[in-house]
């Protein structure tokens, strides 16, 4: 394994962030169509006049494989809630603790990275907030915040941020 872990892992608290994103379900072998999905919010907020405030991302609520569908959002932050449509939606980052690394190179190495962060998390005692319908793991915080402009730098060199929600704590 070779991983391309270049800040943390950590644990970092959050505060609950509005975003816009658009939903989709989609298998590896398509993962085309998720790609030119961060300059098309880019669009639509230009479009609603609404300034972004944070990173593209995206979110994952059931992470796939060769045969399963991946079931993500990608998004971008913004101020305040505001409404979707039939192809945009609006949700929240959950507020929260995470944990956290920064992956530095390019993005088909990040599998590396994210179970890094896992083993890392398992390894501390954490538990991840996720649930399991059936067979089907359900992520209620799974993120990767793309920190490099869309379009800019060369792919071995971008950085993302995976952030990974932390179960709350009830004692706390």
């Amino acid at each position: 394994m070779t991983t391309k872990i270049s800040e943390g892992p950590k644990v970092e608290t959050r505060r609950e962030q509005p975003y816009v994103a658009i939903p989709l379900e989609v298998e590896i072998l398509d993962w085309n169509q998720v790609r030119g999905l961060i300059d098309e919010v880019y669009r639509w907020l230009k479009h609603h006049k609404i300034e972004p405030v944070g990173e593209p991302f995206y979110r994952y609520w059931v992470i796939g494989g060769i045969e399963e569908e991946f079931n993500l959002e990608v998004g971008v932050p913004i101020e305040r809630m505001v409404s979707g449509d039939e192809h945009v939606i609006t949700g929240f980052i959950p507020g929260g603790n995470y944990a956290t690394a920064k992956h530095k190179g390019h993005p088909d190495y990040l599998e590396d990275s994210l179970y890094a962060l896992e083993q890392w998390a398992v390894d501390e005692g954490l538990e991840l907030d996720k649930r399991y319908e059936g067979d089907t793991e359900i992520w209620n915080g799974r993120f990767e915040f793309y920190l490099d402009k869309p379009g800019t730098g060369r792919l071995e060199e971008m950085t993302i941020e995976i952030a990974f929600l932390l179960m709350r704590d009830d004692a706390a």
